[in-house]
């Protein structure tokens, strides 16, 4: 009796042992873990793709395409049309009041013609330069302006004329070369 058992119980074994490895679910492997230098690259270059948002002069600027400007931007606030002295000078200005921005375009053209940073820009230029900052601070990083007065310091060769109240930069327009556009004409010096 005892080998009865013992022979029913083998042949379970054999017989029950290769129909289930038959029926048993594939083994999954892991794959193999990275190396510790490897886990820590990639985190470097997860931090690297951060966006740094727009620096003016730098990703931001007087004659780049303006689809690319308004990807970088969004979704603007206000756009308008301004009727220049003909229909080749008409413009389109495409305001950003959370950034404090406007963009200007020239009918037709695909390049940004100017760009008109708001007393409300948070923002900096390329150079360090924010709204807010004293005249001192300007010249430091432009020059002396070829001309200024109390209430602007203009850089026609840059593109640039900062607005100034009580020695305080308030407001900015850059322009691209040579613009078309009518706030660039009257900005020039006469």
């Amino acid at each position: 009796m005892k080998i009865m058992k013992l022979f029913i119980a083998v042949l379970l074994v054999l017989f029950v042992t290769p129909t289930s490895g038959v029926f048993a679910a594939p083994e999954v492997k892991a794959p193999p873990a990275k190396p510790a230098a490897v886990k820590k690259q990639a985190k470097v270059v997860k931090k690297k793709k951060k966006p740094e948002g727009f620096v003016v002069g730098k990703n931001l600027k007087a004659g780049m395409n303006l689809d690319k400007a308004i990807a970088l931007l969004g979704v603007p606030q206000k756009v308008q049309i301004k009727r220049g002295t003909e229909p080749s000078l008409d413009s389109l200005s495409i305001e950003y009041a959370k950034h404090g921005v406007v963009i200007h375009g020239l009918n037709g053209k695909p390049k940004v013609e100017a760009i008109e940073l708001l007393p409300q820009f948070k923002g900096q230029f390329e150079n360090g330069i924010r709204i807010g900052d004293k005249v001192p601070e300007l010249i430091k990083k432009y020059g002396v302006p070829q001309s200024m007065s109390t209430s602007l310091a203009r850089y026609p060769d840059k593109g640039l004329y900062f607005s100034l109240k009580e020695n305080v930069l308030v407001s900015v327009w850059i322009f691209m070369k040579n613009s078309k556009i009518l706030s660039h004409q009257l900005f020039k010096p006469r």
